[in-house]
């Protein structure tokens, strides 16, 4: 591969437009060039690569534009026009481009717990991990998660939906780094902290403190903010109804579990003669924009009322596989038309943020328990994992390699064993591909990860302060 910088001289002979397979775009809309037609400063990306791969279509030998963030041309290498004047022009021979994934569900700072109880069930595993997280400081969450950006960053994962302990100077963290971050700060009870060790703030407090950054970064484009009550049965029903009363007076989103196993299921009939997801509909939680983790034990009627009422489903197969809560009815989601997201969880549920693992588990393992092998298909998993994830959690600009989308880019190495052949790009990716792979990444235009270099973040520096913060969790939970 090579780089190089075209120099600053005139405009090429298309003038102030250029033609791509979407259509003419014009300069003028890119900040790229001034009313008189000549190019001002701002740089062009030009990526030249052996393929792309997009949600409706695969080009090769593609050459794509990008500036300002946002990707302006895509089309085949040389059939683009000339470059604009300053552009930077990246040849990656023997990588296709692919849009970067969407982590619909997941608890970054707890990489810390990686192993820390992989063979217990739900209820036994859950209280061991609450158990670990009242040792927590909050350097020990910020060294988990600059660790889990670290791997999701390295796997191609540019945006993620979390539920955890979150503040202005956590945000921040994802904002300097450059990842997209659908944030929910966690609660249980309005008259305790989740995290003791971590905030002095009750779960009261926590909701003026989530409306207050949800207004902070209301404009962002790289971070929204949710409300995080954790879960039906954990949470009392009065503040739930508070926190969806609230919700609807600010439009601050929610971000929950429900029906994420048998256990809970069996919990919530007995309290209240109620599935989980029947339940959260009665209390109102469907009446707001809604992100449902898990939702592994729900019932068909549940299944068309969410959908009907455009909450987010969140898919976790790896992890509802490990903790043997079972396998969520996800052909029933998509054939319903449910907004649809893919994630990992944490990786105290799963030991790993590869997206690309989840891609392939959710295509292969509902084609086996069904036995039929269109159930899912490699399309609907990839397009859920890209454009549909990140729609779901709310970056409907990212997931998609089209003009006028959000330059949210990342790169797959295909010259290793695991790619010969890779004739059908789109198999390789759901069914031999693997986040080992991913060799370039940008986000809104930002180069975040080259080759093995982290460009946004001190690798070596977070590594260490997650060792050290894991071992000392460790010996006080006595894990």
């Amino acid at each position: 591969m090579s780089e190089n910088t075209q120099g600053v001289g005139a405009a090429s002979e298309q003038g102030e437009s250029w033609t791509s397979e979407r259509g003419t775009v014009s300069a003028q809309s890119t900040s790229c060039a001034n009313t008189q037609g000549t190019y001002c400063d701002t740089p062009v990306t030009v990526l030249r690569a052996d393929a792309l791969i997009t949600k409706q279509r695969t080009v090769c030998n593609a050459e794509l534009w990008f500036a300002d963030g946002k990707i302006i041309a895509v089309g085949e290498q040389r059939k683009l026009g000339d470059p604009p004047a300053n552009s930077v022009v990246k040849d990656l021979a023997g990588r296709v481009l692919m849009p970067g994934l969407a982590n619909g569900h997941t608890h970054s700072a707890m990489t810390l717990q990686r192993g820390v109880d992989d063979d217990n069930g739900f209820m036994p595993w859950l209280a061991q991990v609450q158990a670990f997280e009242q040792h927590l400081t909050h350097d020990d969450v910020r060294a988990g998660l600059e660790l889990a950006m670290l791997e999701m960053i390295a796997t191609g994962t540019v945006a993620f939906a979390d539920m955890y302990y979150w503040d202005y100077e956590l945000l921040e963290i994802v904002r300097r780094a450059g990842m997209r971050v659908a944030a929910a700060v966690a609660v249980t009870t309005p008259d305790a902290s989740m995290f003791p060790g971590v905030t002095s703030r009750t779960g009261a407090a926590e909701l003026a403190h989530t409306a207050k950054l949800a207004e902070h970064y209301a404009n962002s484009g790289q971070i929204i903010v949710h409300y995080g009550p954790h879960a039906p049965y954990s949470v009392p029903r009065e503040y739930f109804e508070q926190i969806i009363a609230l919700s609807k007076q600010s439009g601050i989103p929610i971000h929950t579990h429900i029906a994420e196993s048998p256990a809970e299921t069996e919990q919530m009939l007995a309290r209240t003669g109620l599935h989980p997801a029947s339940y959260m509909r009665e209390l109102g939680l469907f009446e707001v924009r809604t992100l449902a983790a898990h939702c592994v034990c729900l019932e068909p009627q549940e299944i068309a009322d969410m959908a009907a009422a455009q909450v987010t489903l969140s898919h976790n197969p790896v992890s509802n596989l490990k903790l043997g809560n079972g396998v969520a009815m996800f052909p029933e989601w998509l054939a319903a038309g449910a907004k649809v997201s893919l994630g990992t969880d944490s990786v105290a549920s799963n030991n790993s943020l590869d997206l690309f693992e989840e891609m392939k588990l959710a295509t292969v393992l509902h084609r086996g328990a069904r036995q039929d092998s269109t159930a899912v298909t490699s399309r609907e998993v990839f397009n859920v994992a890209t454009a549909g994830g990140a729609r779901a959690i709310g970056f409907a600009q990212s997931g998609e390699l089209e003009v006028g989308m959000q330059a949210d880019i990342i790169v797959l190495d295909v010259t290793g064993i695991n790619a010969i052949p890779h004739d059908n790009l789109l198999s390789h990716i759901v069914f031999a591909a693997s986040g080992r792979d991913v060799c370039e990444v940008w986000v809104a235009g930002r180069h975040l990860y080259s080759e093995g270099r982290y460009l946004t973040l001190d690798a070596a520096d977070i590594k260490v302060r997650a060792a050290a913060s894991a071992a000392r969790l460790r010996e006080l939970s006595g894990v």
